[in-house]
């Protein structure tokens, strides 16, 4: 089979199972994408050495020297019509299930089907390597950049997710796109965001970011004030994006499952989190990043905190006197948010207490500080 017949047949069985755009690019080094880690690697150094290694991943022939053409995919997800519950606490890109799927889940057996089609052609691909997938599908022609540091395909947005697979045979390769496709003056998203996690085009501080915090040990003080009820991810530098508002207003694809999520979703379970609620409303949109309970709850304490809503102090005050130290120092912090008589004296109830750790006991100083900043 020639590569043009061998590029035919990968194309089609690509659009066969659901994907908005495939292209195919040569396996070359992505250069510029390392050069411009190592220029931020002080900020990025905890995906150095991680399963998906930036540089591991810039020189795909170092992990498999025969490789010779990128497959790359796009899967859109912008149709689907996401409930509002939802969205304001989880990226949509998690509520579509889509990425980083689990190899049971539909878009899992999807890229499965996909990949044993490749071989059954006779394609070896490598396996367990992460390229930087918007710099292959910008290579492969079916992306651009957005300043958002995002990719977006024609007619998806940016609501689209990216995989690139390392084959050993030539293929035909299709134009690249490697360009910002963001008008000139634009600035919509940077001006957005809520930490200023993203403060130049293409440039994110990560330690600003919202799901970087939410998914690591230490929640950032000055970023909980910026979460609103987000506990997994953040979607405000796409949603204010120009060149997603057509895509947005045509969503028309109903989840039910997620309808039914929605229904049973509530932030004071999260707080008080157990493990049949997890599996059977968390886990099923949340299993990307995030696997220790106890960190869904400090993130749900952190949202209830910024509602600013009297009514969640009960919970608030039971997380605080029965949950683990981290979630309690989140609970401290959010009674602190809301403030008022209830709160103050839950915690100086509790800081009083003798298995209260030093950690938790300078949470609920501050949480006292600024209830007397309310109060005044």
């Amino acid at each position: 089979m020639n590569k043009q017949e061998l590029t035919l047949k990968i194309k089609y069985k690509a659009y066969e199972l659901g994907f908005a755009r495939v292209g195919i690019a040569p396996a070359d080094d992505f250069s510029e994408y390392e050069e411009e880690f190592r220029s931020r690697i002080d900020d990025y150094q905890f995906l150095v050495g991680d399963a998906i290694d930036p540089l591991k991943g810039s020189r795909p022939k170092t992990v498999m020297p025969e490789g010779k053409s990128i497959v790359a995919l796009v899967w859109d997800y912008s149709k689907t019509i996401y409930p509002e519950k939802l969205v304001q606490s989880f990226g949509r890109a998690y509520l579509s299930r889509t990425y980083l799927p689990k190899e049971n889940s539909e878009h899992g057996a999807r890229l499965r089907v996909f990949t044993d089609y490749m071989e059954s052609l006779g394609l070896h691909i490598a396996p367990g390597l992460h390229m930087p997938e918007r710099n292959a599908c910008a290579r492969a022609g079916i992306t651009n950049y957005g300043k958002n540091n995002f990719a977006y395909a024609e007619g998806c947005g940016s609501y689209i997710i990216l995989r690139a697979f390392l084959v050993d045979q030539e293929l035909v390769y299709d134009k690249p796109t490697v360009e910002c496709g963001c008008p000139p003056n634009c600035h919509l998203c940077i001006d957005s965001c809520p930490t200023g996690a993203l403060y130049a085009p293409g440039k994110l501080k990560p330690e600003k970011c919202l799901l970087y915090n939410q998914m690591r040990g230490t929640y950032n003080m000055e970023v909980r004030d910026k979460a609103g009820t987000s506990i997994h991810g953040c979607d405000i530098c796409q949603a204010v994006c120009p060149r997603n508002k057509k895509v947005a207003a045509q969503a028309n694809r109903r989840d039910h499952f997620l309808e039914l999520l929605a229904e049973d979703f509530d932030l004071e379970k999260v707080l008080l989190l157990t493990p049949d609620y997890y599996e059977k409303v968390i886990y099923p949109i949340a299993y990307n990043y995030i696997h220790k309970l106890e960190l869904f709850q400090r993130n749900a304490a952190i949202a209830l905190g910024n509602t600013g809503d009297q009514a969640h102090v009960p919970a608030l005050m039971q997380a605080l006197e029965t949950c683990k130290p981290r979630v309690q120092g989140a609970a401290a912090w959010a009674l602190g948010k809301i403030g008022g008589k209830e709160a103050e004296a839950a915690l100086k109830r509790q800081l009083m207490q003798e298995n209260t750790d030093e950690r938790t006991k300078a949470e609920i100083l501050h949480a006292l500080e600024m209830c007397a900043v309310k109060a005044f």
